[in-house]
């Protein structure tokens, strides 16, 4: 597997495969950005961790996901971010990021991983990707992001 912690030279690379996703505003590639600088930033961190998925090319990244303890919840997890290259899409490479990520935060004693999207037409393939993997709709927010886009939070059991 190709799954590994994100090195600082890296940074470029996850910025450049959100971009390439082509699903996120340029508000949601800053918050990228920012969650990127914020893990690479020299003071110790345990909000968040970043892993991507290098495909077998040590220089090359075609996926990487972020996620991280909810603060205040005892076992909860968030998962911010999924992303995979878009020639990359359809390979399993988005199901490989989860599962790790699954078994990380179960190692961790994490009881279910919650995460939000958008009810947008162009978020729809994540969220079957999503229910696809066990994820269940537990709330919908209507007209959150805009009049018409709801955010919808999903989320999984791990025990």
């Amino acid at each position: 597997m190709d799954i590994e912690l994100p090195l600082p030279k890296d940074a470029d690379a996850i910025a450049r495969v959100a971009k390439g996703a082509g699903v996120f505003t340029s508000e949601e590639l800053d918050v990228v950005q920012e969650m990127v600088d914020a893990y690479f930033n020299p003071e110790p961190r345990d909000d968040h961790t970043f892993v991507i998925y290098r495909n077998g090319d040590p220089n090359s990244i075609a996926g990487f996901a972020c996620y991280g303890p909810t603060p205040l919840a005892q076992g909860i997890w968030d998962l911010y971010w999924i992303c995979v290259d878009r020639p990359h899409q359809a390979m399993g490479i988005g199901g490989v990021l989860l599962e790790n990520i699954e078994n990380q935060v179960r190692a961790r004693g994490g009881r279910a991983i919650y995460l939000e999207t958008s009810s947008s037409p162009e978020y729809q393939p994540a969220r079957d990707f999503y229910q696809r993997h066990g994820y269940e709709c537990a709330a919908r927010f209507s007209d959150f992001y805009a009049p018409g886009e709801d955010k919808i939070v999903y989320r999984k059991s791990l025990v």
